[in-house]
């Protein structure tokens, strides 16, 4: 997996690593680049993609977007039930899980599809599949509501990267809607 200083690169680290490479050998390299992953209940996968960011002097932030245990915990951050019929399917599915699926996703398993505890399965069951549903539920959700969620799930780190590294760069720039 490479070698970062005196470290064995960890997963996801020599991938990340030549990403960057490649970004940075551009004529004009981006501003800013977010290293997007799901964790898949791997936490070493942080790590690795720590370790590139940290080893060498990028001409560009890096931002990392990992996702405890998929992208799907980032949804289920911002469900809130719209009427009585998801109201039911929430109350099944934190009865059948015997957790609250929305503040607790990251316990939620990513390995084994189709398991009880699958994460994918109790976002369909929320969602019904509905992909509208599933960005009402990030582009809806207040920041703050995202934030406290999102603690164990990476949810909140991210957006305090984005707050941090990101804002920066774009204030006072006109963005293209």
């Amino acid at each position: 997996m490479g070698r970062f200083g005196d470290e064995s690169g960890k997963p996801d680290a020599l991938m990340a690593r030549k990403a960057l490479l490649l970004f940075r050998s551009l004529n004009h390299p981006p501003t800013a680049v977010v290293l997007v992953r799901d964790s898949d209940g791997d936490a070493s996968r942080r790590i690795g993609l720590e370790q590139v960011r940290r080893s060498y002097p990028w001409p560009f932030q890096v931002v990392i977007a990992l996702a405890e245990p998929k992208r799907e915990a980032w949804v289920l951050s911002g469900f809130e039930p719209q009427g009585h019929e998801e109201s039911n399917r929430l109350q099944r599915l934190s009865e059948r899980l015997s957790i609250d699926p929305l503040t607790k996703s990251h316990e939620l398993d990513a390995r084994k599809h189709g398991a009880k505890t699958d994460i994918k399965r109790a976002l369909s069951e929320l969602t019904q599949d509905d992909w509208r549903r599933e960005h009402q539920c990030l582009e809806e959700a207040s920041l703050d509501l995202l934030k406290q969620r999102g603690e164990k799930n990476g949810l909140a780190a991210f957006m305090t990267e984005v707050r941090e590294k990101l804002v920066p760069i774009l204030k006072g720039q006109d963005i293209p809607c």
